[in-house]
């Protein structure tokens, strides 16, 4: 990766100085996370289709071909436990995967403004934010694709959800490279410590395209999560990425999946061929498109259950621990 130094401020679409980085902390760990695996286990190869590894104690065994895309998340994966911080040896196992040839790719559900930790760690490629409505070329500072929510479509699925329940509140986070696209009712609370938003109404907050529309309620996110898909709707996609009673919708079919389906078929690579590293439930679409899937240690259980190998805590340098075996 070619290291870049990130000094000053940018500007966003409307001349808006802001500032480079916005930290943000890290997620509160997975109540009843699954257990870790062996970090060590041998794994089927990242061109194979088999989704259980096997081991022999006591032998090498071959890992198989390298992969020749390696897709990371960020917060609970690649980051450290600050959640501002990737750990030298996570930095050095994707230079290396890079150097070799390999596509790296960072596939998060954060906004471009949010993605500080990864610039500062010399990552100058292809980020897919905001759960796939986003792509944005790093290097280039450039929106390269993008799939937004329409007005119709949010005030019909927020009409929706008012049938299921009254108990939550709204935001979203429009199209754009800084925080002054994130806008908040007045009574949203967001679940980390670092929420910038401008405050407004709900029908100014609804009046113009969204990448996502981010929906907080009063209990936890799996529990909203079912009664907005209970309400009949097929035109957004719904997912999360904390427990802490937050839903995170995108347009329909917009996942981070779909979204590096697209890049990896631009780019000629087979999914068999690609690795990808997750933790939550918006890394499910991921790891299931992935030849190779790997749920962290601190995995969601929905997570761990379909991935093709548990690895390391993520904060053990879990996605070096795997990357190892080939570069």
């Amino acid at each position: 990766m070619n290291v870049v130094v990130v000094v000053g401020a940018a500007r966003d679409n409307d001349g808006v100085t802001v500032p480079s980085f916005v930290p943000r902390p890290a997620r509160p760990e997975t109540a009843g996370s699954a257990p870790a695996h062996p970090a060590e286990a041998s794994p089927p190869s990242a061109a194979g289709t088999s989704r259980a590894p096997s081991r022999v104690p006591g032998r090498h065994v071959n890992p198989g071909p390298a992969p020749v895309m390696v897709v990371t998340d960020m917060d609970g994966t690649l980051l450290d436990e600050s959640g501002d911080r990737v750990s030298q040896r996570n930095i050095d196992a994707l230079r290396r995967a890079q150097d070799a040839g390999a596509r790296v790719v960072i596939a998060t559900g954060r906004p471009i403004w949010w993605l500080g930790p990864v610039i500062e760690a010399g990552f100058t490629g292809t980020a897919v934010c905001m759960n796939g409505a986003v792509v944005y070329d790093i290097a280039a500072g450039e929106i390269i694709a993008s799939s937004p929510l329409s007005p119709l479509t949010m005030q019909s699925f927020v009409t929706a959800l008012e049938e299921q329940t009254s108990d939550f509140a709204l935001a979203v986070e429009r199209l754009g490279i800084s925080v002054q696209a994130c806008i908040a009712e007045q009574h949203y609370e967001h679940p980390w410590a670092f929420g910038y938003f401008r405050r407004a109404d709900r029908a100014e907050l609804l009046a113009e395209p969204a990448a996502k529309l981010l929906v907080r309620g009063i209990g936890d996110s799996r529990s909203l999560a079912l009664a907005a898909r209970s309400a009949g709707t097929d035109i957004v996609h719904i997912t999360y990425s904390t427990d802490d009673g937050l839903i995170e919708v995108a347009a329909a079919g917009v996942n981070k999946g779909a979204a590096l389906a697209e890049l990896a078929g631009r780019w000629g690579i087979d999914p068999r061929d690609v690795i990808a590293f997750g933790d939550m439930p918006n890394d499910l679409e991921m790891l299931h498109w992935a030849g190779f899937g790997v749920a962290m240690g601190n995995a969601h259980p929905d997570v761990a259950a379909i991935a093709t190998e548990v690895g390391a805590h993520h904060h053990e340098d879990g996605v070096a621990q795997i990357l190892e075996r080939w570069f």
